[in-house]
């Protein structure tokens, strides 16, 4: 039974995450303009950098990757036989997507030296 409400709450948890992620970025991107109205500092190459930013394939990337490794991660805990109580998924997890994050760095890198 407890191996059932387990699995909910973890999407539970991601999806109050993401919901949490996806409003508190609007909300901060607009303090930070109205901010950097009120200073004066609001100029032409502050608005197109601002707007770089957010249209960056490169985050797309980042995030495309790291949610595939952690997915590879989770398919590798499928065959593994671990007991309930072991903490080895927790890292192949932690691990997966860590090779994520470090594949985007080296693409990423490798695109940007002339």
């Amino acid at each position: 039974m407890e191996n059932e409400y387990g699995l909910q709450a973890a999407y539970v948890i991601l999806s109050m995450a993401v919901g949490i992620y996806l409003t508190m970025r609007p909300l901060t991107t607009y303090l930070l303009r109205r901010r950097l109205l009120e200073l004066g500092l609001w100029n032409e190459q502050t608005h197109r950098q601002m707007e770089q930013d957010n249209q960056s394939p490169a985050e797309s990337l980042k995030w495309g990757l790291i949610l595939l490794f952690t997915g590879l991660g989770l398919i590798v805990i499928h065959f593994l036989p671990v007991s309930p109580d072991s903490s080895l998924p927790y890292g192949v997890i932690l691990v997966s997507a860590a090779l994520g994050f470090l594949v985007y760095y080296v693409l990423v890198s490798s695109r940007n030296k002339p």
